[in-house]
């Protein structure tokens, strides 16, 4: 053999032998496993880190950096995530594992940042290291896994101090899919009758983040959310088949099929420990359908009209409002 044929082989060789040692065994692909945001992990993945997680991401100097994020850990042999923000754009990653030593860490990278996810403990990822949009300072991701082939539901919100707008940050509610019921409804609208069936997830963390501290306050302490006091202040038709705060996804099967229309939120007279403080909070929003002539509206606990939720905390009082 020709000494160039030989040092070609050589350094093909080479080349796939670095390839093999950083285990570099996945990569985005649109689309990937059809809709990441869509596509709800199947049971068969509920009892190791494989599976897919979604969550909340924030930055505590950068309102634009808040969204909600999917991640895919090995589906189907690869690793990706999606982040979905409030401005309507969407970041897309490819992850990789850093070591074979330790195939449960998995760094995510894409064009506008990367962060680094530690599925050692699957109930509870350990994320590091976001940096996102050429921010020094790093932002944060809060994660939560989807089970027997129902997702957590986000619903993505803000706060503010009443006369004090400095003191703000992202108000983030997240479900416990478990929870998951559907229940039909009707009412009476324009004319004719609405249909259709409302999907209800229980609330179980609240993320909370300020402006002025790089991490986020994370309530999950079932003592964290109470008997719901707003039930009766649902959307028009919508019993809730719970006693407990919850978002509730509103399908419309008739007149016409158009399917989600919107996330509705039902969380009166909720107590929750925020930073060792107890901090009392209403948060119930019903979102537009145009069609039926239903605007986005606030309610109070006693389900008089309201421009935003509540708050109080630490001698603070404030409102809290739905982003998305």
């Amino acid at each position: 053999m020709k000494p160039l044929q030989i040092l070609a082989i050589s350094i093909v060789c080479i080349l796939s032998a670095c390839s093999t040692d950083s285990n570099n065994e996945s990569s985005y692909d649109e689309p990937e496993i059809l809709d990441l945001v869509a596509h709800v992990a199947d049971s068969s993945f509920d009892k190791d880190y494989r599976g897919k997680y979604v969550g909340v991401f924030g930055h505590y100097l950068n309102s634009d950096l808040h969204g909600k994020i999917y991640v895919n850990v090995a589906m189907d042999s690869r690793y990706a995530a999606i982040i979905e923000l409030v401005d309507n754009t969407t970041l897309r990653f490819s992850g990789t594992r850093l070591s074979r030593s330790n195939p449960n860490v998995i760094k995510y990278e894409g064009s506008e940042g990367s962060f680094i996810i530690d599925f050692s403990d699957y109930e509870n990822p350990v994320i590091t290291n976001v940096l996102m949009n050429g921010e020094e300072e790093p932002g944060y991701i809060v994660l939560t896994k989807a089970k027997s082939g129902k997702q957590p539901d986000v619903m993505m919100g803000a706060y503010e101090e009443t006369g004090n707008t400095v003191f703000n940050g992202n108000w983030d509610l997240i479900t416990d899919p478990a929870t998951n019921t559907l229940t039909p409804f009707s009412f009476p609208a324009s004319g004719f009758t609405v249909t259709g069936n409302a999907e209800t997830q229980e609330i179980n963390m609240l993320v909370v983040s300020h402006v002025g501290s790089s991490s986020p306050l994370t309530m999950t302490d079932p003592n964290d959310f109470d008997t719901n006091t707003a039930i009766a202040c649902a959307p028009a038709g919508i019993t809730i088949p719970t006693t407990q705060p919850v978002l509730i996804d509103i399908f419309i099967t008739g007149p016409f099929p158009l399917g989600n229309v919107g996330r509705a939120i039902s969380a009166g007279g909720q107590t929750s420990t925020i930073n060792g403080s107890l901090a009392s909070w209403s948060l119930n929003y019903t979102p537009e359908i145009s069609f039926a002539g239903q605007a986005a509206t606030y309610s109070t606990d006693a389900c008089a009209t309201a421009t935003s939720g509540t708050w109080s905390w630490n001698g603070r009082t404030g409102t809290n409002t739905v982003i998305d």
